[in-house]
């Protein structure tokens, strides 16, 4: 049972409080486990001595053993994640006046500052890999109007996972509330690696680090204003790959033992039938060798089954990304589809969009958790809106990612629209990007429109004219 946060703090030493928070009630597994078949250089062929043996010949000479190592679990972390995160994530604001429109416009402007985009596809990495995250939201001083209103604060954040070396200890109540997150990493100090331990409740940041075998306070504890845990935290019980290094592995001793048959196999064999008269005759274009009456010179060639192996390997390949409910979209498999229409692409990534719909719910939690972190650092960033800041309503929304046809797309809103334009000719010159000087390019446009209006209303007059006469 999970002791109550304050008995931890109370009169205890601070080996006891740490060994307390580190006693978790979720399961992850181990970064150093899931680095093996996460990492190629850790897969079982790159060592297998028994499986894979080096030839050795009697002159002491050795013919290594092919050992071919996929990284197929590190890339679909990332495809996983770019599935999910390469379309930004869209938030949608609900607000009711003038002040709320100003805050849903700040939080925005946060998010921007803090470059969320880039950090949601690192933190989408390290989840799918090591399993959790943590994202702490801090504050730098710093004077600036960035968020709409002057202020002496910027609000970044920092993401933490076992993947860049920090161990993450959550501590949650008996209700599944998180009461404390505490998260363990080295850092040099002077010459000296040391180990650092902090931890994060709703309304204290203590700090630890070793000296010697023993741990102890580097600071005060810091009261946190906000009064709650200034971050967000996301585990998963199973990296994305689980169940998947069977295929892989099987897959690397295929392939690494079909290369060590074509590298015995490649250099040319020559057969001689009968005796050979004299020695060979080298031309500058040609070798000739004489043989007795009946014989015959050769290359045997090597009859190797390439479909068998072919079609062994591309079988596990195509059931990895099968039970990964991720598409195969090499560049090769890409250009086998040629140039087929929007609602074709969206059928063959059905599998894949089912899969990020079934991922997302977390991350919708955790981003939810993080919009509210964020609004309890605005109500202290600007005091006059600390009571419209939680009647601003905050939806994200994660679009699964698919190649855009923009012609689909217009053509789709313009029939919503009863045919109507969906943009201004000034939003288009400017979306194009094309013009340094939109203003200029529309003033131009217009006197070229005017110019043209003018020279057909002089036509049509002359027109008319002729007709009178």
């Amino acid at each position: 049972m999970i002791m109550d946060i304050n008995e931890i703090f109370a009169g205890q030493d601070v080996s006891t409080i740490i060994t307390e928070l580190k006693k978790r009630s979720n399961s992850v597994p181990e970064w150093g486990e899931l680095l093996k078949d996460y990492e190629p250089e850790y897969h079982k062929i790159t060592t297998d001595k028994q499986g894979r043996k080096d030839k050795i010949h009697t002159d002491g000479t050795v013919d290594k053993a092919a050992r071919i190592s996929l990284g197929l679990e590190k890339l679909l972390v990332k495809r996983m994640t770019e599935f999910t995160f390469s379309i930004p994530v869209k938030r949608i604001y609900s607000t009711a006046n003038e002040t709320q429109e100003a805050i849903a416009k700040a939080i925005e402007a946060i998010y921007k500052n803090a470059h969320i985009n880039s950090e949601n596809i690192k933190r989408g990495i390290a989840y799918n890999a090591s399993c959790e995250i943590f994202t702490l939201w801090y504050t730098v001083q710093r004077k600036h109007t960035l968020y709409g209103f002057p202020c002496s604060f910027k609000l970044k954040c920092k993401t933490f996972s076992p993947m860049n070396g920090s161990k993450l200890y959550p501590l949650f109540d008996e209700t599944g509330d998180m009461i404390a997150v505490s998260y363990e990493y080295e850092q040099t100090v002077g010459k000296d690696l040391t180990l650092f331990f902090e931890t994060f409740t709703a309304d204290t940041h203590y700090k630890w680090q070793t000296v010697g075998k023993d741990w102890e306070q580097v600071e005060e504890p810091e009261r946190i204003s906000i009064l709650k845990i200034p971050g967000a935290y996301l585990y998963r019980p199973v990296p994305v790959f689980d169940g998947l290094q069977p295929l892989r592995e099987d897959l690397e001793y295929t392939l690494s033992r079909n290369s060590d048959v074509v590298a015995y196999n490649s250099a040319p064999i020559l057969k001689i039938v009968g005796n050979l008269i004299g020695d060979e005759s080298k031309g500058e274009t040609r070798r000739v060798y004489k043989v007795t009456e009946g014989g015959d010179v050769d290359y045997v060639s090597w009859a190797q089954s390439v479909g068998a192996q072919e079609s062994h390997s591309n079988a596990l390949l195509k059931y990895f990304w099968m039970q990964s409910q991720m598409p195969d979209i090499s560049f090769d498999n890409m250009k086998s589809l040629g140039n087929i229409g929007y609602d074709a692409r969206k059928m063959l990534l059905t599998d894949s969009h089912l899969k990020i719909g079934e991922e997302s719910g977390p991350w919708l939690e955790f981003l939810n958790r993080e919009c509210n972190v964020i609004k309890a650092f605005l109500k202290k960033l600007n005091i006059r809106w600390a009571d419209e800041v939680d009647n601003v309503g905050v939806e994200h929304v994660i679009t699964p990612f698919i190649m855009e046809d923009e012609a689909a797309q217009i053509d789709m809103h313009m029939k919503a629209n009863g045919g109507k334009p969906v943009e201004s000719q000034r939003e288009s010159i400017q979306r194009i990007g094309k013009s340094a000087d939109v203003d200029q390019t529309m003033k131009e446009i217009q006197a070229d429109e005017a110019l043209k209006a003018a020279e057909e209303a002089k036509k049509e007059l002359e027109k008319k004219n002729q007709n009178k006469k």
